[in-house]
């Protein structure tokens, strides 16, 4: 079972494979799209330089986005699309291919072409290697890289000036991602992100933080195919389970400890996850509050200490306030508002958001009227949430002369961001966790459930007659006791039987001597009877003597002849034969039987055959299953002894392991108070024969491995005898008998 659930959990990584292979189908078709948008864009630099329009480079739209271009005449650097790149070292490669080139920020792809005297590069980065605060920047394929060990950034050289970048196959791998442009409407919060200066952790198009967290989320997903199929899996093989079972309760004790654990570990490890990303949300926001806090910290400082003489702020005395904050905003990467003691505007860095009527010309009461000289709030535009520190500032007299406001946006999607990146390293420790851990919940489970599921299978097999098996379990744990408990069984039911066994065949010895004493003294008062007449005769008439004698000595060898059958019956029931299983051709011996009966019946009874003539094969001992057949019809007649119109059937049926012979009469039947005591020994109902005929024969059916029963009523009785099906008949020569009433 366990083997199966491995090769289920790997199919499913490997749908899980083919679906990322897919994916990364769709990733190279981008980067041939990009690649193509780069050359053309190379293409519409050179037109331009060839018709003198350097002027016109400026204002052009260069695509893709990520990419570098510069423009070099006479050696010198005189264009540059963007200033990402920290380029220490460039060379002329062979002009019409893309070679890769490694720079101190960045492994980079780049292209030349020469046009007159100018020299034009187009440069894309295919991986950085540091984290870059740049918004233009981002590791193109860091995701692709670290999921897919089929790309590497390995190169062979080609020439002295320059390598190319290949992946294992040989294939190029030469572009970046082309994002599109998403959809936006324009509303409140539109307007407020527009109008705010830094909104760093906003959602914009060419936003670091989402390209990063696009690249997590991709990792995420990855991860994902990988744990739902296998979950899916597992849940179908549940519901199959209970279905099977029909219902949790009548599953076996593994599959119970296995369903059970494996669901802990599934919820432990959501719960685990949940823990983890509320963790890391709670911490980043107490992060950025303390960062927002010092931030304020250090522009209450500045603003200090250039009014530091003032012993009030107004609008009046703070005309070049707006500049200050401007340099301050561009210093601190923040907007900043500054409201006089009264709580009036007097100074904003963006005050776009005030003329806008997005923001309120005074001060929130809460800062306003608090003791604390620096808080931070929440604040919102719309549905546009943010948190704003306060603080107050205060003079060379540490007088309060007005306070200070530093909006700061919580962004959700850098939350996310920063839950991805972590989520990506952690979820593949997670599942390895959990997969190992469900793999040991089946190992120990079976484990510990062997030794019970051993036990039940001894418990099936346990009987009284034959040798049982111990279990053998050296743990001291409950199941240990439950093993010692069930070894302790074993041996006091052998020891039982034994003594039963004991028990019984001393009873059996006294049954038998009561039985022989009392068949022993039956003849014997009539001997004894008959001698004492003699010597009477002999004393009274001694003239009739000689006749008396006759009759007497008549009667005593009756008497001595019933002593002989006596005495041989008993010599035979010990000495029988043990029973040599062969197979047996039942027809025939049931035919024989009936054709040695048929004379002694006559036409007073009727002794019928039903079944195949020949060929019945079961496994029974050849020689003495006649006598079983003997017994059976001989005691039929005797049944019938009184009546005209006897009828015996004899039936042989076929069924797919088993031959089944009926013997049935139409006699007065077996009375109902002495159906138990039919195979005992030396059990009668009638004045011959010594009750050994059924006893015999039962051996006999018991010995073959089959058995024996009854059934009577007052139309008659039916003995049922069951033998085991030989396999393959024998190979004997046997003759066809017609089906038809045997008289």
């Amino acid at each position: 079972m366990l083997s199966r659930k491995l090769i289920l959990v790997i199919i499913a990584w490997g749908c899980a494979l083919i679906a990322y292979s897919k994916e990364l189908k769709t990733f190279e078709e981008r980067l041939h799209k990009a690649q193509t948008e780069a050359e053309q864009t190379t293409q519409r630099i050179a037109q331009l330089l060839m018709e003198g329009k350097l002027d016109s480079l400026p204002h052009q739209s260069y695509t893709p986005s990520e990419a570098l271009y510069l423009v070099f005449g006479n050696g010198e650097l005189f264009f540059w699309s963007d200033n990402w790149l920290v380029v220490n070292d460039l060379h002329k490669l062979p002009c019409g291919d893309w070679h890769y080139q490694e720079f101190e920020n960045a492994h980079c792809i780049v292209k030349w072409q020469g046009v007159g005297v100018f020299d034009i590069f187009a440069i894309m980065p295919i991986k950085y290697t540091y984290i870059i605060e740049n918004k233009y920047l981002q590791n193109n394929f860091a995701n692709y890289l670290k999921l897919d060990t089929k790309w590497d950034l390995t190169y062979r050289p080609t020439e002295e000036i320059g390598h190319k970048f290949y992946n294992k196959e040989g294939n190029y791998l030469f572009s970046i991602i082309k994002q599109k442009k998403k959809k936006t409407t324009t509303h409140i919060n539109t307007k407020a992100v527009q109008t705010f200066s830094y909104t760093p952790l906003l959602e914009t198009e060419n936003n670091t933080i989402e390209r990063i967290s696009h690249i997590s989320h991709n990792t995420i997903r990855f991860y994902a195919y990988l744990f739902l199929i296998p979950l899916i899996i597992y849940l179908g093989w549940f519901i199959y389970m209970l279905y099977k079972h029909k219902g949790f309760a009548n599953l076996r004790i593994n599959y119970k400890f296995q369903i059970v654990f494996s669901f802990i570990i599934f919820v432990g490890f959501f719960i685990v996850l949940l823990v983890t990303m509320d963790y890391i949300r709670k911490n980043y926001e107490r992060r950025q509050r303390f960062l927002l806090q010092e931030k304020a910290l250090y522009i209450q400082k500045a603003l200090q200490d250039t009014y530091f003489w003032n012993t009030h702020l107004s609008r009046h005395n703070t005309s070049s306030l707006n500049v200050y904050l401007k340099d301050l905003s561009y210093t601190y990467k923040t907007d900043i508002h500054v409201y006089d003691i009264y709580g009036h505007l007097i100074g904003s860095s963006q005050p776009a958001l005030f003329d806008l009527g997005l923001l309120s010309h005074r001060i929130s009461p809460r800062p306003f009227f608090s003791k604390d000289p620096n808080i931070i709030q929440e604040e919102t535009i719309g549905q546009l949430h943010y948190i704003s520190a306060y603080s107050d500032l205060v003079n060379g007299d540490y007088s309060v002369i007005g306070y200070i406001a530093v909006p700061f946006f919580i962004s959700s999607n850098l939350i996310k961001a920063q839950i991805n990146s972590l989520l990506a390293i952690l979820i593949p420790i997670y599942m390895t966790i959990m997969v190992v851990s469900i793999l040991l919940t089946f190992f120990i489970s079976k484990k510990i459930t062997n030794p019970i599921i051993t036990m039940g299978e001894k418990l099936r097999k346990l009987k009284i007659d034959q040798h049982n098996e111990k279990i053998i379990y050296h743990q001291q744990d409950e199941i240990g006791l439950l093993v010692e408990q069930y070894n302790q069984m074993v041996d006091e039911v052998e020891q039982s039987t034994a003594l039963l066994a004991q028990q019984e065949r001393e009873e059996a010895w006294k049954t038998m001597a009561r039985q022989v004493a009392h068949e022993i003294k039956n003849p014997l008062t009539p001997m004894k009877l008959s001698i004492q007449q003699l010597q009477r005769m002999q004393k009274i008439h001694p003239d009739n003597f000689e006749e008396h004698f006759q009759k007497a000595t008549h009667l005593l060898i009756e008497q001595i002849d019933n002593l002989t059958l006596i005495a041989n019956e008993f010599s035979y029931f010990a000495k029988m034969p043990s029973t040599q299983v062969e197979e047996v051709d039942m027809a025939a011996k049931a035919q024989a039987s009936i054709e040695l009966f048929l004379p002694e019946v006559e036409n007073r009874i009727q002794i019928n055959y039903h079944g195949k003539p020949s060929d019945a094969w079961a496994m029974s001992d050849e020689k003495l299953i006649l006598q079983v057949f003997n017994n059976l019809i001989k005691n039929a007649i005797q049944a019938l002894n009184k009546k005209t119109n006897g009828q015996i059937d004899i039936t042989i049926e076929e069924h797919p392991e088993t031959i089944l012979i009926k013997v049935a009469d139409n006699g007065p039947g077996i009375p109902d108070e002495i159906k138990d005591q039919v195979f005992i020994p030396n059990f009668t109902t009638k004045t011959t024969g010594m009750g050994m005929g059924l006893v015999i024969t039962k051996k006999i059916v018991e010995d073959s491995g089959g058995m024996i029963h009854f059934t009577s009523s007052e139309q008659g009785t039916c003995f049922f005898l069951e033998f085991i099906r030989a396999s393959t008949p024998a190979q004997h020569i046997s003759e066809h008998t017609e089906e038809h009433p045997l008289t």
